[in-house]
């Protein structure tokens, strides 16, 4: 919407003109009876165009045009009003007002004369805006053009001088606009005379050819190079480019030139070309076979040395095509498609920018060349062919089969190997090869291999002592060291390195033979164990024997007293139990009679734990179980721990109803079994202490040899239950010690057994 300011002193024609010109709904008008209101209204708001009364009190119409002018306010006025002197009309004008119109008459064609007016005014003022905005940006371009450049009107004054040619010259455009007479040229030559500039506009051919090098006329277009001896530059190559300007009726306007200093260029090209004559000579007396191939793989260069080596004259060899004459026709894997071929090299140079292939030469006789490729284009970009230099490797690849041959034969030798076989790169330490036993021990895959370093095979706190055995290897030759390696899964194996340096295609490796001596270590490691676990439980069932002939002692003694019924079949009961609980001990000790000749082993927990439970007095008690067919490497002993643990709740736990054993998975990578009840449950202060030797109400030794018998396996055991609502035991079974079988369908998700059919475990 177009906003209008209306000023007039005649309140009743600022209504009427309100009304006629916002009927439409193109104009929103603001009104005021004051001239210097107007001046504070357009300090305040935005107006598109204002319409004003000529006479008027405090300042006329004439007046406040000018002190809007003044302000900058660029916006159409139009003078309304009903003086008609013609004074008035050329004072408006020339203090910048856009239309004249006398009021009086009927007042509807009179608004709608106003209203074409303010829209002319509108359409013209953006013209004008756009024109200037354009010229702006035309100013703007020709300035910031990189080269140096300059226009002229068809008088030849100056109307255009940018900042490139200020720095060629330094003459500034303030210095320069305006001015005629060939005065631009003088910077340049010293003098006053024509210039491309003036030549586009009046060609001189004799004038041309005389002061310019090498001028081309194309079209409205005149391209020349010229020499400047300046005093203190010296000689400088410039080279120019002048073309005609038009208006938009098409007629010359003038012209304009664009100047760019080329003695660098130039001495670029002249440098180029003694580097041309002095690599033709290289390359003609190089003792490297160096040939030429067009688009069709014909030969269009052939050097001296190339001549030689395959036994063609320049004769017998240029205009010939490469395949059938050096490149055998029967060759496999030579592409006769040689435009494809050349395409290719453009397309991926760096895959085809060197390639080996067997050439003949002209006596029959086969010889291998390594080729370096390069295409060849022309100042298009179009390409011409290719570029080939080649050396003669026949006697290295000879070599190679040999070599390839003995590899053979080593690489049978490595793979049959029953211990694994590591090659690895001194410099990078990465693996470059490794035997079939070496991916299994490790359980990765060659392509796994090649993006690992040595150091990735060993846990990491074991790389300082890694890399020390690398490192002394590298220095001494040769080593043989116990190292811990680790697999895909996280396994740690015990393995015995013997390392030597050897060195492949000139590059020092290192050749590393791992024997597992993992079985070794877990016997080893087995035995300290079990001895561990003898000295325990020696110690443990002295005690619990102890103390049941100090109560059989008692009994006896009571006994000798011939003490009467009810007391004297109270006292044998008495000394009946104790004696059969010394022979359950006596027979307890057969699990550890034969220590280190029976070795930890895989056992499912669920299976262990109703058998555990079965030997105890849990005729009121459901025993259930949701472990599946979980198993733990552990101790023949693990019974005997959770016995302990089942007891512990049958003894202490009050009016237990359900034990409960269950598997999750650890945070830590492990899992935990909990052991649960629900009955009383231990209190705080005592969660730490019912694992101390001695402590409780009766031997003090169930919790303890419970925490001692876990421990030998790596696992470990805590308390976490809320006091009045049950036990809740914690067992975390650590990484490589637990197991879930494969191949084996779960008939153990939940099951429970009660104290009717206790002896069968596997009930529910």
């Amino acid at each position: 919407m177009i906003s209008l300011l209306y000023v007039d002193d005649e309140p009743e024609l600022l209504t009427l003109g309100k009304l006629f010109l916002e009927r439409e709904g193109e104009f929103m008008v603001t009104t005021t009876t004051s001239s210097p209101e107007v001046l504070n209204l357009l300090s305040t708001n935005t107006f598109d165009a204002i319409i004003s009364d000529y006479q008027m009190p405090v300042m006329d119409g004439i007046e406040l045009l000018k002190q809007v002018r003044e302000r900058d306010i660029t916006i159409p006025f139009i003078l309304f009003t009903g003086k008609g002197r013609e004074d008035v009309v050329i004072e408006a004008i020339n203090n910048g007002a856009d239309f004249y119109l006398q009021k009086g008459g009927d007042a509807r064609p009179q608004f709608a004369e106003l209203r074409h007016k303010i829209l002319t005014a509108l359409e013209r003022r953006r013209a004008l805006a756009a024109l200037k905005d354009s010229e702006q940006k035309l100013a703007s371009i020709i300035d910031f053009l990189p080269d140096a450049t300059f226009a002229i009107n068809t008088d030849g004054r100056v109307i255009a001088w940018n900042k490139a040619i200020e720095t060629m010259t330094g003459v500034k455009a303030a210095e320069m606009l305006g001015r005629d007479q060939y005065e631009y040229a003088i910077p340049f030559y010293s003098d006053r005379r024509p210039m491309l500039i003036d030549l586009v506009l009046s060609p001189n051919d004799s004038f041309e050819t005389k002061h310019y090098l090498d001028p081309c006329h194309s079209g409205i277009t005149l391209t020349a190079e010229s020499v400047l001896e300046h005093p203190k530059n010296g000689r400088t190559h410039i080279w120019g480019k002048a073309s005609r300007l038009y208006d938009k009726d098409g007629n010359i306007s003038g012209a304009i030139e664009s100047i760019r200093d080329i003695t660098e260029q130039r001495k670029v090209d002249q440098t180029l070309r003694e580097s041309e004559a002095k690599y033709r000579e290289l390359v003609e007396n190089a003792s490297t076979i160096i040939l030429k191939l067009d688009r069709t793989g014909t030969i269009t260069f052939f050097n001296e040395y190339a001549q030689r080596f395959f036994g063609f004259t320049s004769d017998e060899i240029l205009g010939r095509c490469v395949v059938g004459t050096i490149v055998p026709e029967h060759e496999s894997g030579t592409d006769r498609n040689l435009p494809s071929l050349l395409e290719n090299i453009v397309r991926d140079p760096e895959r085809y920018a060197s390639n080996e292939n067997e050439n003949v030469t002209k006596e029959g006789n086969r010889v291998w060349i390594h080729w370096w490729n390069k295409p060849i284009f022309d100042k298009d970009g179009t390409l011409q062919g290719v570029l080939c230099v080649g050396s003669d490797i026949t006697a290295r690849r000879r070599m190679e089969d040999e070599l390839r041959a003995e590899n053979e034969k080593n690489r049978g030798l490595m793979s049959h190997a029953i211990d694994a076989i590591f090659i690895i790169d001194a410099d990078s330490g990465r693996f470059t090869d490794a035997n079939r036993r070496a991916l299994d021990l490790l359980g990765r895959s060659p392509d796994d291999l090649k993006e690992m370093r040595y150091t990735d095979i060993c846990p990491e706190e074991f790389h300082n002592l890694f890399m020390q055995h690398f490192a002394l290897v590298a220095k001494t030759g040769t080593g043989s060291f116990p190292l811990t390696i680790i697999d895909r899964e996280g396994r740690h194996v015990s393995v015995i390195s013997s390392t030597t340096r050897i060195d492949l295609g000139g590059r020092p490796h290192m050749l590393a033979i791992l024997h597992d001596i993992s079985e070794i270590q877990m016997a080893h490691d087995a035995l300290q164990l079990a001895n561990k676990k003898l000295n325990l439980l020696s110690d443990i069932t002295r005690h619990d024997i102890r103390s049941q002939l100090t109560i059989l002692g008692g009994y006896l003694q009571l006994l000798r007293d011939k003490p009467r019924e009810p007391d004297y079949t109270m006292y044998m009961k008495k000394v009946n139990d104790i004696v059969n609980t010394i022979s359950e001990n006596i027979e307890f000790t057969k699990l550890y009679q034969n220590l280190g000749m029976i070795a930890p082993s895989w056992q499912n927990v669920h299976d262990v734990f109703f058998h555990a439970c079965t030997r105890l007095d849990i005729r009121k008690i459901c025993v259930q179980s949701d472990t599946g067919d979980l198993e733990i490497f552990a101790d023949p002993l693990l019974e005997r721990a959770f016995f302990n643990l089942a007891e512990n709740t049958i003894t202490h736990g009050g009016s237990v109803t359900t034990i409960r054993i269950s598997a999750k998975k650890a945070h830590v990578g492990g899992i935990l079994l909990i052991v649960e009840d629900n009955g009383t449950g231990i209190p705080s202060s005592d969660k730490e202490k019912i694992f101390s030797k001695g402590f409780g109400r009766n031997t003090g030794l169930g919790l303890f040899l419970v925490r001692e018998i876990l421990s030998i396996s790596g696992i470990t055991i805590c308390e976490n239950g809320e006091y009045r609502k049950g036990a809740h035991f914690e067992l975390f079974v650590p990484r490589g010690v637990f197991r879930y079988p494969e191949n084996k369908a779960s008939d153990r998700c939940h099951i429970q057994i009660t104290g009717l059919d206790r002896c069968n475990p596997h009930a529910g």
